[in-house]
C-alpha cells in the first residue's frame, strides 16, 4: 500500500526500512515473502527521481577524489536510476584476514553471502546461468571472474505496482528521517522522527533498518551519537571511518597475440541468451605473495577517433566521418580515448593508413562491426590489431583516517552538514601499478600479448592518482565486525549496542574487494531479511 503519511494511518510494522533504493527494496521484498509487515520510508518521490537535497545538510569534500551528492538519487528505486546494471560476485579472499591489508577480514564467510546470490540476481533482473563460454586459463598467476548486467537496472518502475497492491508493505514517500529516538537506557530504538509535508511525525516498528546509502546512514548515526556520545563505539570508534570506494581508470593498452584469449575477454552469451563478460585478476596466491589489494581488469574498446588502435581500417572509417563533420553527429562520445588520443589530429590516422598492410582485408569486417556496435545489446567492437584500453577496478585499503564527520557549520536542513575526507592512499596507487606489472609478465610468458603503458615510470602512479574518483560505492562507514571495538554492526548487520537497529548496504562491508558492490549488497539485504524473520519466530 501507499501510506498517506498521517500519523494515525502508519502501522507499527515488524520492520521499518529507511530508503527505497535497491537494498531497501530487496530487504522489503525478502521480509514480505517471509510474512513480516514492512514500513518503507523514502525521502524522494514515488514517481521518479526528486530533488530533496534541501532536507539534508550540505556536504563538504576535502579533495577532488569524491563525487558530489548529485551523483546519487532519491525516489523509489534510489540510485538504480543511475546504475549501469553491472553485477559481480565477491571473491573468497575478500572475506579473509590478510596480513598485508590492515583491518581486513569479515566476521562471516563468502558462503554466507553466496547462499543469496541467486535470489539477488533474480531481484536485479540479471541472468545467473552458468558462464560456459570461452574462459581464460592463467595457471597460478592469473584468474578470471564474471560480470553480468541487469536487463532493467532502474528498479522503481518495476516495483511501484506491486507496492501499491501489497498487503504487507506500506510505502511512505517524500518522508525524510531526521532523528532516531532511543528509549531512556539507550539499548532500544523507540521511534524514528520523520519530516513530511512540513510536519514532523514519529514512526514506530519492532525493528529498524537504515538502507539510505553509506553517507546518509552515517550522517543519521553520527547525529544520534551527538545525544548518546558513548553509542556506536564512541567518538574514537569505527563509525564514519574506514571509508572506501574503488579506484578505476586506464594506464595501459593491451595488445593481444592470442585471439582465443581476446575472444574470451569479449562479451559472450550464456544459455539464456544474456550477456556476460570475463574480467582478469591477479590470482589470490600472487596477491598474497606480492602484498597486493584485489583488482579486476577488463577491455574497453578504443574510440575509432583514437589512432592508438593502430588499425588502418578503423582510421579509414574515421577520417571521412571526421572531415565531413558526421563523426560529431553520430558519435555518442562514450568510447574512451588515451590522453594522447584526445589531443591528436589527422596525422596519426594517416600513419595508420600508410603502415597497415591489412588495411583492405580488415575494412569490410570493421565497417560491419562498427554498424553492429550501434545495435541494441552488449558487444565488444573487435579491434583488427587486437588493441584495447585496459580498464582497472581496484580495492582500497581500509584506513581509519579516511572518514566522514559532522560539520558544525549552521544549516537550515533537517539533518546536519557533513565533511567528507575520502582518501586515496599511496598503497592503493602502488598496488594498481604492481598488479599491472604482474599481469604484463603473465601476458608475455604465456604468449598471450603485452601491455603498452600510456605513461612512463613514476608517471604511471600519478596517472592512477589523477583518475582516482569514487563516492558512489560508499563502503565501510558502518563496518561489520565480531568485536564491537573494531566495527559498528555485528555479523547480522545489527548495531553492536542497540537491540533493534540494523544497517544494510555497502557501508557494512569491512573491505570492498574488486567487485562492484550492488549485487553483494542486495545479497546481504536478502540475508538480513531471513535473519529478521528468524528473530521474530524465536
Amino acid at each position: 500500500m501507499i501510506a498517506s503519511g498521517a500519523a494515525a494511518d502508519l502501522p507499527v510494522a515488524d520492520v521499518c526500512i529507511v530508503g527505497a533504493g535497491p537494498v531497501g527494496l530487496a530487504l522489503a521484498s525478502s521480509c514480505e515473502e517471509r510474512g513480516l509487515s514492512v514500513l518503507l520510508v523514502e525521502a524522494g518521490a514515488l514517481d521518479g527521481p526528486s530533488n530533496v537535497s534541501d532536507n539534508f545538510g550540505p556536504i563538504d569534500y576535502t579533495n577532488v577524489h569524491h563525487a558530489t551528492a548529485g551523483m546519487t538519487s532519491h525516489g523509489l528505486g534510489g540510485t538504480s536510476v543511475l546504475w549501469g546494471g553491472r553485477c559481480v560476485e565477491f571473491d573468497d579472499l575478500d572475506f579473509a584476514e590478510r596480513a598485508h591489508v590492515p583491518h581486513s577480514g569479515w566476521p562471516i564467510s563468502h558462503a554466507d553471502v553466496r547462499d543469496h546470490y541467486a535470489a539477488a540476481f533474480a531481484f536485479l533482473n540479471c541472468g545467473a546461468a552458468p558462464a560456459d563460454g570461452k574462459d581464460v586459463h592463467g595457471g597460478d598467476e592469473v584468474t578470471s571472474t564474471v560480470e553480468r548486467w541487469s536487463a532493467r537496472p532502474a528498479l522503481g518502475p518495476l516495483h511501484k505496482a506491486h507496492l501499491r497492491a501489497s498487503k504487507r508493505i506500506a510505502l511512505l514517500s517524500e518522508a525524510t528521517v531526521f532523528a532516531i529516538e532511543m528509549e531512556p537506557e539507550g539499548l532500544v530504538v523507540e521511534s524514528l522522527m520523520v519530516q513530511r509535508q512540513g510536519r514532523a511525525l514519529p514512526v514506530r516498528a519492532k525493528n529498524y533498518v537504515l538502507a539510505g546509502g553509506g553517507l546518509e546512514n552515517a550522517r543519521l548515526l553520527l547525529a544520534t551519537q551527538r545525544h548518546w556520545p558513548a553509542k556506536f563505539g564512541g567518538p574514537q570508534g569505527a563509525l564514519g571511518r574506514f571509508y572506501q570506494g574503488h579506484i578505476t581508470g586506464h594506464i595501459s593498452v593491451i595488445e593481444f597475440a592470442d585471439k582465443r584469449v581476446e575472444k574470451a575477454l569479449s562479451f559472450q552469451k550464456d544459455k539464456e541468451g544474456r550477456h556476460f563478460r570475463r574480467r582478469l585478476q591477479v590470482s589470490a596466491g600472487r596477491q598474497h605473495d606480492n602484498h597486493l589489494l584485489n583488482a579486476a581488469f577488463w577491455l574497453d574498446v578504443l574510440s575509432i577517433a583514437d589512432a592508438a588502435h593502430g588499425s588502418g581500417a578503423l582510421s579509414a572509417l574515421y577520417l571521412p566521418l571526421a572531415i565531413s563533420g558526421l563523426y560529431g553527429m553520430l558519435s555518442e562520445g562514450r568510447a574512451p580515448k588515451t590522453a594522447r588520443g584526445r589531443q591528436q589530429g589527422y596525422r596519426e590516422h594517416l600513419l595508420n593508413l600508410r603502415s597497415d598492410p591489412a588495411l583492405f582485408r580488415d575494412l569490410a569486417a570493421s565497417a560491419s562491426n562498427l554498424i553492429g556496435s550501434r545495435l541494441p545489446g552488449r558487444r565488444t567492437l573487435p579491434s583488427p590489431k587486437g588493441r584495447y584500453l585496459l580498464r582497472y577496478h581496484a580495492e582500497q585499503r581500509p584506513i581509519p583516517e579516511s572518514r566522514v564527520v559532522l560539520d558544525e557549520r549552521p544549516s537550515n536542513a533537517y539533518l546536519p552538514a557533513l565533511k567528507v575526507n575520502y582518501l586515496v592512499d599511496d598503497e592503493d596507487v602502488a598496488s594498481v601499478v604492481r598488479s599491472h606489472q604482474l599481469l604484463d609478465h603473465w601476458l608475455g610468458e604465456s604468449g598471450t600479448g603485452k601491455l603498452a603503458y600510456l605513461h612512463e615510470g613514476p608517471e604511471c602512479r600519478e596517472a592512477v592518482r589523477r583518475q582516482a574518483f569514487d563516492g558512489y560505492h560508499q563502503i565501510g562507514l558502518a563496518r561489520m565486525s565480531k568485536d564491537p571495538r573494531d566495527g559498528v554492526v555485528n555479523a547480522d548487520c545489527r548495531l553492536h549496542d542497540v537491540a533493534n537497529l540494523y544497517v544494510a548496504g555497502s557501508a557494512v562491508f569491512p573491505t570492498g574487494g574488486q567487485a562492484n558492490p550492488t549485487l553483494p549488497a542486495v545479497a546481504l539485504a536478502l540475508r538480513l531479511g531471513a535473519h529478521l524473520a528468524q528473530t521474530r519466530r524465536a
